[in-house]
């Protein structure tokens, strides 16, 4: 009897892997469209592309778009955006719309021609977040550790069906002593770096019983710019990416008014196998007398300079998001799309989309953002500078 219910269960298994589907009805193409207003003095960049029938047995040729095809209205009065103009990197149309949204306007879009149907969407620009407070914490108890707890209030309690955005970004500020000793000189080199990263859920084990995977849930964007797209400048002869996480809230992922979240906490993962014996030599310790032999007439030469770290200084900037409905759930989609484990596996498409575009595709949603000046880090001072006499010292203690 077991291996009858095997069988057929077997027999379920596989003809579930093909399902059957006809691609004679061919859809007509539709206009992509992403627009994301934006409220305060900020110029918005505006996406259109062209999207041909799925299965259509002869691609469209190359579209063109000007601004007589696409009809944007604030409050049912129309505003011009700049000048479309072609994006052979990502094959779409780009512009943008220098104008200063503010909370309550309804934004409403039209892209539109002869030969396909008219795609359209609305929103409205969300009320900006206020910061009441940033508090931040050690995250532990261990003597010189980074780790961070930070406790951002907002001024009001977040109501259901609020949904909101966070970035954070990481300012660094490292002191070097470049140390000369023919002559004796000494000069402080101070090496600014700027990052951005995303708060973290984790740092001790009791944090694991609370966990929402949710929270993690995030997607590239930079202010007044569009979803999931990287801008890119130089730095010296160095291309770099101005690559901005914004992570997603819901209501539930805030305390009240209240989301906390970890910086530079590390967690230690052997507390979780506390107890556990996995056997073998657990006394075992490194030989370090070892020396190569090849090394044992080898006599480095004196440096004439040194280069000696004295300490850093950092700070954060806490940006804030407000999203409109739809476009949090656009930005969840395009998460979920990138992050589907069972899609990497190839168990599932990848076939989480969403998109309030009547007749196409893509988003039209508004945003709005507040920003903290930059934070000292209250636990990292600025280091004194030490005299030539004291670099001396240390060296000579190493």
């Amino acid at each position: 009897m077991k291996k009858i219910c095997l069988f057929i269960a077997l027999g379920l298994l596989a003809g579930a892997c093909e399902i059957p589907f006809s691609i004679d009805d061919i859809s007509e193409p539709r206009f992509f469209v992403e627009f994301i207003p934006t409220a305060g003095d900020q110029e918005t960049a505006i996406k259109v592309a062209y999207a041909d029938a799925a299965y259509a047995k002869k691609p469209s040729a190359f579209y063109d778009i000007s601004t007589n095809n696409f009809r944007v209205e604030v409050n049912g009065k129309r505003v011009a955006p700049e000048k479309m103009e072609w994006d052979h990197q990502g094959n779409v149309w780009k512009s943008s719309l220098k104008g200063k949204f503010v909370p309550g306007d309804q934004v409403s879009v039209t892209v539109e021609d002869n030969k396909t149907p008219a795609a359209s969407a609305s929103t409205t620009i969300p009320e900006p977040p206020k910061i009441a407070s940033i508090d931040i914490t050690k995250s532990d108890d261990k003597e010189g550790s980074d780790g961070r707890r930070f406790v951002v209030k907002l001024d009001r309690v977040v109501a259901d069906g609020e949904y909101y955005g966070i970035s954070i970004t990481l300012v660094d500020e490292y002191y070097t002593a470049e140390l000369s000793l023919m002559p004796p000189s000494m000069k402080i080199d101070t090496l600014r770096s700027s990052y951005h990263t995303t708060p973290g859920q984790v740092a001790t084990m009791s944090d694991i019983n609370n966990l929402d995977l949710d929270g993690f849930a995030s997607v590239n964007y930079t202010y007044g710019g569009l979803i999931s797209e990287s801008s890119f400048y130089m730095l010296g002869d160095m291309m770099v990416s101005s690559y901005s996480p914004m992570v997603l809230l819901a209501s539930r992922q805030f305390d009240g008014n209240s989301y906390s979240f970890y910086l530079n906490a590390n967690f230690d993962i052997s507390d979780m196998f506390d107890g556990v014996d996995f056997g073998g030599d657990t006394d075992y310790q490194p030989d370090d007398t070892y020396v190569d032999p090849d090394d044992e007439y080898y006599e480095p030469e004196e440096p004439e300079s040194y280069s000696i770290p004295i300490g850093s200084k950092s700070w954060y900037k806490i940006e804030v998001f407000r999203l409109s409905e739809e476009l949090y759930n656009y930005c969840k989609a395009q998460y979920l799309m990138d992050y589907n484990i069972l899609a990497n596996f190839g168990v599932t498409p990848p076939n989480f989309t969403y998109s309030n575009v009547r007749n196409g595709l893509g988003i039209v949603g508004g945003i709005s953002m507040c920003s903290s000046e930059l934070i000292p880090d209250p636990f990292n001072k600025e280091p004194e500078m030490p005299s030539f006499t004291d670099l001396m010292n240390m060296l000579k203690q190493q």
